[in-house]
């Protein structure tokens, strides 16, 4: 069917059939309203592919092949493949409650049937009727799926609202990944509804909101740096990494107090570039803020790039690994047509990874000895026991302590030391 023809079912419908369900309160147009709500026969809906809970999945799809239409039966078994995916384990047992407990939740519906709150129960509903080892005695109530139908004014932004408000200010049953979150918060904010507007429909605080559309624009420029725009299944559970990123990116493009002479923009840029490379590397976030965060007064030597000497060599080694390594673009590996791109492009990843890995840890285990050097730096003692020890475990019987010509350069500049602390020391 298509949308005029089932909007006119659904007006037989409402015209004809008895609701099952009445008095129902929701706000509708900022005003508090009572609805009806009626058994609908699956085949007069549609299911809304942008739902909250897969939008990630969908948007990525979408990049990657064509744009889904929830209308094309293909297309169709593809967003319950999504829905079904999302969770699979919470899906198992809906399904087994549904078919037990009737529909205990209504949904909601456009006047043209596109399903606003309910596609996950709506797919199980389908899924039962699908299966054929169920008994049709067993399952007949599966074939209608309880909904309110909205009139016709019920427009774009209204629409929004409702879903954000019912999927997720209402819906703790299964919880939404959290990239569902950031992607509905732009969905709202494009669609004119203020950071307030945006809170109270998905019970959190304003705050919130502004966190997590701040952080979801670093997320697009990390899947930009990459050839990944709009595949936010690239993303893989770095939320965390982002929002650390994000607050130490906003305080050192406003300014941090008794640093060094840094460029807010090009510097802070160059960091931006590195910790997405290490957050693409999926490098441990416990040791990731070693890099990113921004120092304080009680810990001037907090990260790599609050230490000036730190950092450029950081940089610079950095930039040095990156540069030699070459992979497939994006493009390329989507003309090849694979036929699983979304894997195809976790390949990519991993074959980057296992380039740079090494690297990667050698040139941040390097850095992070000579940060914790200057935090000790106001410990003579302490530094000077340290380097004792060092230098009482090398080994003076292999062969390259003789041959090597930088261990020679070493004891040079160690004993140039050791005279220039006597000196001082008036030994």
């Amino acid at each position: 069917m298509n949308a005029s023809e089932r909007k006119a079912k659904l007006r037989e419908l409402v015209a004809t059939k008895e609701p099952c369900r009445t008095g129902i309160p929701i706000m509708y147009h900022g005003v508090r309203k009572e609805f009806d709500a009626y058994e609908i026969p699956l085949e007069y809906l549609i299911y809304n592919p942008y739902n909250g809970r897969i939008g990630s999945v969908v948007k990525s799809y979408e990049r990657q092949h064509h744009i889904i239409n929830p209308e094309d039966p293909q297309d169709k078994k593809l967003i319950e493949k999504f829905l079904w995916e999302s969770k699979v384990e919470a899906n198992k047992k809906t399904k087994e409650r549904l078919l037990r407990e009737h529909q205990e939740k209504h949904g909601i519906v456009t006047s043209d049937g596109i399903i606003i709150d309910g596609n996950r129960r709506s797919m199980l509903l389908n899924n039962i009727m699908a299966d054929s080892s169920i008994p049709f005695n067993e399952k007949s109530h599966c074939q209608f799926f309880i909904a309110i139908i909205l009139p016709d004014d019920a427009d774009k932004k209204e629409i929004l609202a409702l879903e954000t408000t019912y999927q997720m200010g209402e819906d703790a049953k299964v919880d939404y990944n959290p990239i569902e979150k950031y992607l509905k918060c732009k969905d709202l904010q494009d669609a004119g509804f203020t950071a307030d507007d945006i809170a109270g429909m998905m019970d959190v605080k304003p705050g919130e909101v502004r966190t997590m559309l701040s952080a979801l624009q670093l997320m697009d420029d990390y899947l930009d740096e990459y050839g990944y725009s709009g595949m936010y299944t690239q993303l893989d559970k770095n939320e965390d990494s982002f929002l650390k990123l994000d607050s130490a990116l906003k305080k050192y493009k406003a300014g941090v107090p008794s640093m060094w002479a840094y460029d807010p923009d090009a510097d802070v840029s160059d960091l931006k570039l590195i910790a997405f490379d290490y957050i693409r590397e999926g490098f441990e976030q416990t040791l990731f803020r070693n890099i990113i965060s921004a120092p304080s007064a009680n810990k001037p030597a907090s990260s790599f790039f609050a230490k000036e000497e730190v950092w450029k060599d950081f940089r610079d080694r950095h930039f040095a690994i990156t540069d030699a390594i070459e992979e497939t673009s994006v493009d390329d590996i989507m003309a090849t047509n694979p036929p699983d791109l979304g894997r195809a492009l976790k390949a990519r990843d991993q074959q980057w990874k296992l380039k740079v890995e090494d690297d990667f840890e050698e040139n941040y285990t390097r850095s992070l000895d000579k940060l914790n050097n200057h935090a000790e730096a106001a410990r003579p003692l302490q530094l000077l026991i340290k380097a004792c020890q060092a230098l009482e475990v090398v080994d003076v019987t292999q062969d390259s302590f003789q041959t090597d010509g930088n261990i020679r350069g070493c004891v040079k500049s160690l004993d140039e030391f050791v005279k220039k602390f006597k000196n001082i020391l008036e030994m």
